[in-house]
């Protein structure tokens, strides 16, 4: 039979480890819960999952070059919340989401939550594997739902905070689409006389010197940026440079404060603790600099502070959103006055994108017209130079 590695919690809180033949992971599971102990983990002797190269891959190389969309986060919990609705056990809804799931990083992480389940430990202690997969926010409100025993209503919630991020992210790439389309333009336009004047090949290796290296650099700005956002000081300066920017520096703060606000109001009304809530909502906003600030003051609320207090002591919160959370706080509705903010303030940033996306369209589309007007320029001035040489030989 095979041999499995366990972990085990007494009934008065002390951890044993050890080995254990068995049939199966249930088996040796059920053996040890008949003798009394909280199974924390087992798994097969020597089980490759638990090597470094796996932690490597799931939590360095996975966050940076394919991240879980929010897409994919949506549907698995949407997902969830249908199988369990259904009288399925969190083992076995996790067994099916391993077997649908497109993403292969929530695939694995669904296998490993169904065998979580059997040896009856709860979700979160999986999804903290997995950034990736699961961001602080998700894993604060998976901890909350466990402990109120209502996971069905937390898959809910994560669900349609996930569809709504997605929402966002797709409004911004649909008003980011224009520029990007005249972009493309303004590289393939110039090439145009190429492929009147000469061969097809020669065209295509004109348009492959030009856009390669744009792609390339393009490739290495982003994943650039994804792997300065791992790391703390880095991603710190550059978004406070990104905060101190003009216009730009607006937009992107607004933006923060609705991301900020919707989580928060997702943790507060899942019956997260105030202080559990504003750790897990601040790296919900997108930005370190202001992630740093709300976790340098969370700590008021503990010191018997109001949230407005803490939130106007980091400097980095709208004043109209202190005012109303402030507000709302003392008649006890701070999750309704969250949900006002967060919508208030994607709608001005709904706003601000449109025009920002217009004013760089605008920029595009006199570099392409500047583009053009220098092709015929020179088409002329190359055929009247051919003819007035033809004339006066």
């Amino acid at each position: 039979m095979p041999t499995f590695t366990y972990e085990v919690k007494e009934q008065d809180g002390n951890v044993q480890r050890g080995r254990l033949e068995g049939e199966s992971a249930d088996a040796v599971a059920r053996q040890l819960k008949s003798q009394g102990y909280f199974v924390v983990s087992i798994g097969p002797e020597g089980d490759a999952r638990t090597g470094v190269a796996p932690r490597v891959e799931r939590q360095v190389l996975a966050p940076v070059f394919y991240p879980v969309s929010s897409k994919h986060r949506a549907l698995f919990f949407s997902s969830l919340r249908v199988l369990m609705s259904a009288g399925m056990g969190v083992s076995e809804a996790m067994r099916t989401l391993s077997l649908r799931t497109q993403s292969r990083i929530l695939s694995q992480a669904a296998a490993e939550m169904a065998e979580a389940a059997i040896q009856g430990r709860p979700m979160s202690t999986v999804m903290g594997k997995y950034p990736a997969a699961f961001p602080q926010v998700a894993l604060a409100v998976m901890e909350a739902g466990e402990e109120s025993g209502l996971i069905e209503q937390t898959a809910e919630r994560l669900a349609r905070y996930f569809d709504r991020s997605f929402q966002l992210e797709q409004t911004y790439r649909w008003h980011t689409f224009y520029p990007k389309l005249l972009l493309v333009a303004l590289i393939l336009i110039p090439t145009v006389p190429h492929l009147v004047l000469g061969s097809l090949g020669g065209w295509l290796r004109i348009v492959l010197s030009r856009s390669l290296p744009i792609l390339v650099a393009a490739g290495v700005l982003w994943y650039g940026w994804r792997f300065v956002a791992r790391v703390p000081g880095l991603k710190r300066a550059l978004d406070g440079i990104k905060l101190a920017l003009p216009w730009f520096g607006s937009l992107s703060r607004r933006l923060s404060t609705a991301r900020w606000a919707r989580a928060l109001s997702m943790l507060l009304s899942a019956g997260v603790p105030v202080h559990r809530s504003l750790v897990a909502a601040a790296s919900a906003s997108g930005n370190a600099a202001i992630e740093e600030a709300l976790l340098r003051e969370a700590e008021g609320v503990l010191q018997g502070k109001m949230v407005g207090e803490v939130l106007a002591a980091s400097g980095q919160i709208p004043d109209m959103a202190i005012d109303m959370i402030s507000t709302a706080e003392r008649s006890g509705s701070i999750e309704d006055a969250l949900e006002k903010v967060a919508d208030y303030y994607e709608s001005e940033t709904d706003v601000g994108g449109k025009q920002t996306a217009v004013a760089v369209g605008l920029v595009f589309y006199l570099l392409v017209a500047i583009a053009i007007a220098a092709v015929v320029i020179q088409f002329w001035t190359g055929y009247f130079g051919q003819y007035s040489s033809f004339l006066n030989p």
